[in-house]
């Protein structure tokens, strides 16, 4: 099954009126509020696999900064560190707490690169350590009074802060806040955020928890936790979207465990972190997982016994990512445009003619039943025609095992 998600974003706007941002915001439903049921660490961490994994984060910002909020656990998490400094401003809750660990984490962030913004932020917010790391106060305009917000303007435009007016709802307040210099503004006077709803993969629990398990030993084996993740689809996506959104210059990966090398090993354990938050929140299965399945081991055990024996991974990636289009009810073309994977790989998934897509389509003449052709594209690529009834059977089998134990 697929499962609806939810992300809403408000403009922020500059003194011209040009937007400059969004602020991201977590939503569990239509209904365009927030769940209060829900603990900051878990919407900001489903925030962010929605954001990247689902929607891409180019796609709901375009070329200007997202503000997303972090509470403590989070940056004491490095969670942050996923994320490109360039496109993204780290709003801590005005709820946090600072001690000497967190501020050596916002002091990191800084020396990254990263700007830092102070949220909800009041008059008698008490902690100057961390106001002073601060690059933007988020200065409430619901919880502040008139003579209050003054006196913030005047004490923290000195130390140079980039002063933003929040929650402002009439248009006296806004010009009143620009003439005693305010830089950026946001608030339902200007817009109410918009709610963005897209259909996302589903998940497997198991996986996770299996990957989980293989992470927590003193030295990880990329190979194990490769085989772990290239067997779902989820979690192989999610993976090649996290590798671009991280490291933008990579754009020829040839296998999951390429991926993961690139990433490394503490990187791919701060994304765990988030993927297993979403899992619990919502886990759905789809038949169209296990097609992947098949279709990665099929193709996979061909290219292995063909002239293409030194491509068998990509051919096994091109398998398995083959179903996104079905999954997500998106074209293939504008899945793959953001995806770091071969231009091979991507050739092949959009019907071009590949080597790789020789495989596919001896995939799919068995998937159909119409053995037209069948001969020469086997012959094409060295491959022994006779050995295709038990490479076929023993993946079907192979996937509804496993498709059943990960159940």
């Amino acid at each position: 099954m697929i499962m609806d998600v939810f992300v809403a974003r408000q403009p922020i706007f500059d003194r011209g009126n040009q937007v400059v941002a969004y602020e991201l915001l977590y939503r569990s439903n239509e209904n365009n509020f927030f769940d209060n049921s829900v603990s900051s660490n878990v919407a900001t961490s489903l925030l962010l696999m929605n954001t990247y994994y689902s929607f891409g984060i180019d796609n709901l910002v375009g070329d200007k900064l997202a503000y997303i909020n972090f509470n403590k656990a989070l940056v004491e998490n490095d969670i942050p560190l996923l994320l490109d400094e360039k496109n993204v401003v780290i709003e801590l809750l005005e709820t946090v707490r600072p001690d000497d660990n967190l501020l050596n984490k916002v002091k990191y962030l800084k020396e990254r690169g990263y700007q830092i913004a102070l949220d909800d932020f009041t008059y008698y917010y008490p902690f100057d350590e961390l106001i002073n790391l601060c690059d933007i106060l988020k200065v409430d305009f619901l919880n502040n009074s008139l003579e209050h917000i003054l006196e913030i303007s005047l004490k923290y435009k000195k130390q140079g802060k980039i002063l933003l007016a929040e929650k402002l709802e009439s248009y006296e307040l806004y010009l009143w806040a620009r003439k005693i210099g305010f830089d950026y503004f946001q608030g339902y006077f200007f817009s109410k955020p918009v709610l963005f709803k897209k259909q996302t993969l589903p998940d497997s629990a198991y996986q996770y928890f299996r990957l989980i398990e293989a992470m927590n030993v003193e030295e990880p084996d990329y190979k194990e936790i490769s085989l772990i993740i290239e067997i779902d689809v989820t979690l192989t996506y999610r993976l090649l979207k996290l590798i671009n959104s991280r490291f933008s210059f990579v754009n020829d990966i040839s296998s999951v465990q390429h991926a993961l090398a690139i990433l490394g090993i503490n990187a791919f354990r701060k994304w765990l972190s988030l993927a297993v938050m979403q899992n619990i929140a919502t886990h759905k299965t789809s038949e169209l997982v296990k097609t992947a399945m098949i279709r990665s081991q099929f193709m996979e055990k061909i290219a292995f016994f063909s002239s293409l024996k030194k491509h068998t991974e990509e051919v096994a990636l091109s398998g398995l990512l083959s179903v996104l289009d079905a999954l997500l009810e998106m074209p293939m073309s504008e899945l793959l445009e953001n995806l770091p994977v071969s231009d091979m790989v991507k050739a092949t998934l959009l019907g071009k003619d590949t080597e790789y897509n020789v495989v596919f389509n001896i995939l799919r003449i068995y998937e159909k039943g119409n053995f037209n052709n069948l001969s020469s594209l086997c012959d094409s690529i060295s491959f022994d025609i006779n050995k295709l009834p038990k490479i076929y059977c023993d993946s079907v089998k192979w996937s509804d095992e496993l498709f059943e134990y990960m159940q």
